[in-house]
């Protein structure tokens, strides 16, 4: 019989978040384009951007996590 206790500390739902931006990201670039609103594009682009760097830090965090 295996006792050893897991502990869920929500990493392995980190994903969910990235994916709900890239939706909000792929929606306003599409509705820019339709509604020809350079703005929105500009937005959509922006959020890629931090949506990346947001992702590669939480990424080295947890990788650094898993090290120790």
């Amino acid at each position: 019989m295996n006792n050893i206790k897991q502990t869920q500390s929500g990493a392995r739902y980190a994903w969910i978040g990235f994916a709900m931006g890239i939706a909000c990201m792929a929606a306003l670039f599409i509705y820019g384009l339709v509604i020809r609103q350079p703005g929105l594009i500009v937005m959509s682009s922006s959020l890629a951007a931090v949506l990346g760097a947001t992702w590669g830090a939480t990424r080295v965090v947890l990788k650094k996590r898993e090290a120790k």
